[in-house]
């Protein structure tokens, strides 16, 4: 496994009366190159959860393990886990202290050393994944960017580093349809040119499609894990931890109790649309 926790605690404020206890007996295990999403209520625990994974939080009780090895909080271990693992905050403004977005997305190659020209290389990339190359842009402030150009940068930053495993708390917020569907399909294509990709979103028509493995967080305790249809069979736990299931997956459980013979697997509208077609096809139709 990329990466597992082992009775992973935190607490918030420890040993004071505002102690908070975040996140309770963590067991759970993320598959290299797999595209897992976090799922939980509000105050469930998921970002805490999800800054452990690049050493920003150490947990007060149990163990982090990357590739089977415990993780070690010395300065030179935790440069080189971030170099492997990137994460986008959720307020992507909170990342940014350069004077141009050029300096941003050049910022972490630079400091890993890399020779001029392959800054310029990762950072043109990175511009390019994420769609915002377009020249007037490149020596403007990122804090005069539109919010939905924010999220973006901040991706990009990650993503000039050429990461093993990329970790987004809600990276659709702030983002138009399009930019939605353009940051999905990122992810997506990176998923599946062996990228580790870990999502907070309650998005879940755009990302169910992609996603493989599912975490749910309820009261800082992990409560289900496994693939979606394993886990969205479970209405009633999800709807007890603030959950719901996704409508394309609802409509799949009507039309399968009124008889039609349909995958209870189905994730989005246009499997959905290709299986009753070829149903419809063969000639069981009525």
């Amino acid at each position: 496994m990329f990466i597992r926790t082992k009775n992973l605690s935190y607490t918030y404020l420890a040993g004071t009366p505002l102690m908070v206890r975040a996140l309770r007996g963590i067991d759970l295990a993320i598959a290299r190159g797999s595209f897992t999403v976090l799922l939980g209520a509000s105050g469930s625990g998921k970002s805490t959860l999800l800054q452990h994974f690049n050493g920003l939080l150490r947990p007060t009780e149990g163990s982090i393990l990357i590739e089977g090895e415990p993780l070690k909080y010395g300065r030179r271990e935790l440069r080189e886990l971030r170099r492997r693992i990137g994460l986008v905050f959720q307020e992507p403004e909170s990342q940014f202290f350069s004077e141009t977005l050029f300096d941003e997305i050049a910022f972490a190659p630079r400091n890993f050393g890399l020779t001029p020209s392959l800054v310029q290389e990762r950072v043109s990339q990175a511009l390019r994944q994420v769609g915002l190359d377009d020249p007037a842009l490149v020596n403007r402030s990122p804090f005069h960017l539109s919010a939905g150009q924010q999220r973006l940068a901040a991706i990009a930053a990650v993503l000039a580093m050429q990461p093993q495993a990329l970790i987004l708390d809600e990276p659709g917020s702030g983002l138009d349809q399009v930019g939605q569907q353009r940051l999905f399909s990122l992810l997506q294509q990176l998923n599946r040119a062996g990228v580790t990709v870990v999502v907070v979103t309650h998005r879940l028509e755009q990302i169910v499609p992609l996603a493989d493995h599912f975490l749910v967080l309820h009261r800082g305790r992990l409560v289900l894990q496994g693939p979606p249809e394993g886990i969205f069979s479970r209405v009633e736990e999800l709807h007890r931890c603030g959950l719901s299931v996704p409508p394309v997956m609802k409509l799949v459980e009507v039309l399968r109790k009124a008889g039609l013979p349909l995958s209870p697997a189905l994730h989005s509208l246009e499997e959905l649309r290709r299986e009753i077609g070829a149903w419809w096809k063969g000639g069981d139709a009525p």
